[in-house]
């Protein structure tokens, strides 16, 4: 009998202690799923699906109260669409006011990962094009932290990520008011343009050390793009790469109606001697037609360095101006 009730203790033990282990497992993992944005069985209606640049599919919480952004543009759009953050990187870009209070991360190029983690967001906006960002990516994957590697080269880009953020902050009204608008006044736009005109442009990018050439992958070019016009520097023979280097000898060959440059960099006479000695210092750049014609043309940074965001119309208007000054008087 003694043997009897032993063995029935034995077995209720074991029980309870693999009960008890089975529990705090599913409470473990309970606890993983609820901090990782990637799992399958996320309730749907607290979290938005979004696929980033990388191609990859992650679910972010909705109304995150922690949010960095290491990535001026995504600043912007994150205000724009409601929202605060407490981390930022060192610029001198201009940021909505109530950004400039946030703590200061880092650089763009390289984000400070001690800082970062210090302030445990939620979230953490950031550019997997840029690598001292997207080196970031596994840190906050180790620490559960949610992210989005996002990036957009043009309006519908833009307008993409405009939607997506609200949908975060919960402020789809926003959208209405913001993106809507935005797409009703370039739509507006682009119905005026010609038809059947379609000027040729050279599109150039200088700095102090470099002058090159820009192509419709870049949302200056899809601006000019959408306008009709015709990069004359993009040839389905060429690799970009090739299509990207300054080329004198193409430049007189295709003769383009205008030529647009934009310019990078805080010491402008250095940017001004730079392009100087790639293009004026060479006598055959006085005989293209864009120079002789005064069309010729420095883009203002504001506008078409850093991307519009919020101001997109207006610099489709300000191309469309120039492109087609009749219509657009």
């Amino acid at each position: 009998m003694k043997r009897s009730v032993s063995f029935i203790l034995i077995v209720c033990l074991v029980l309870s202690v693999f009960a008890a282990g089975c529990s705090g497992t599913e409470k473990s993992r309970q606890q993983t799923e609820s901090r990782s944005p990637n799992k399958e069985n996320i309730d749907q209606t607290n979290y938005v699906t979004y696929t980033d640049s990388l191609r990859d599919t992650v679910r972010i919480k909705k109304h995150p109260r922690r949010v960095i952004s290491i990535y001026n543009s995504f600043t912007n759009i994150w205000y724009s669409a409601g929202g605060e953050i407490i981390g930022r990187i060192d610029s001198t870009e201009q940021l909505p006011e109530k950004a400039l209070s946030a703590e200061v991360c880092g650089s763009m190029g390289s984000p400070n990962v001690e800082k970062i983690l210090s302030l445990e967001p939620d979230l953490v906006l950031l550019s997997a094009g840029i690598g001292g960002q997207k080196a970031l990516i596994p840190i906050l994957q180790q620490n559960n932290i949610a992210y989005m590697a996002a990036a957009y080269e043009d309006i519908h880009g833009y307008l993409g990520l405009m939607k997506t953020f609200t949908e975060l902050t919960g402020r789809a009204d926003l959208y209405d008011q913001i993106g809507n608008k935005i797409q009703k006044e370039v739509d507006e736009i682009l119905a005026r343009i010609p038809q059947d005109k379609h000027p040729s442009i050279l599109l150039l990018f200088g700095t102090a050390a470099n002058l090159s050439v820009k192509l419709s992958n870049t949302f200056v070019g899809a601006m000019f793009k959408d306008l009709g016009a015709v990069n004359i520097a993009e040839n389905s023979s060429l690799t970009e790469a090739e299509m990207q280097i300054f080329s004198m000898e193409r430049i007189l060959e295709k003769d383009p109606d205008f030529i647009f440059l934009q310019t990078m960099g805080s010491d402008l006479e250095k940017i001004k001697k730079r392009v100087a000695e790639e293009t004026t210092a060479n006598p055959a750049w006085k005989s293209l037609t864009a120079v002789k014609e005064g069309r010729y043309i420095v883009l203002p940074k504001d506008l078409y360095l850093y991307k519009p965001n919020e101001r997109y119309a207006e610099a489709y208007a300000g191309l469309a101006k120039i492109l087609y000054p009749d219509v657009f008087k």
